[in-house]
């Protein structure tokens, strides 16, 4: 196989489980333990209720304002670019995943 094409292949499929942005981390620690729709709880003990937003369309995702953006959990099947991915979640920041 050209090399090229495998480094695409293997970069384009690589799982994210650590990044460097401790809100984040914390998030992927609570998706590790929980469902997407069980986090709810477990997000309250972080951010502020009226923070988190558990939205069903145009599919199911989190929306968490945190620091002036907005954070989204959302199935990894629907997410380019995420920050974090744990188990069938992407966990990023709007704009970028």
């Amino acid at each position: 196989m050209d090399k090229k094409l495998w480094n695409k292949i293997f970069n384009e499929n690589k799982l994210v489980t650590e990044t460097a942005d401790p809100i984040i981390n914390k998030i992927g620690a609570i998706a590790k333990t929980t469902s997407l729709v069980a986090m709810r709880k477990e997000l309250e003990k972080i951010f502020k209720k009226r923070d988190i937003d558990f939205v069903m369309n145009p599919i199911a995702h989190f929306r968490i304002k945190s620091g002036g953006k907005t954070i989204m959990i959302v199935n990894k099947k629907y997410a380019d670019n995420a920050e974090l991915i744990v188990g069938d979640l992407a966990i990023g920041y709007e704009g970028k995943i």
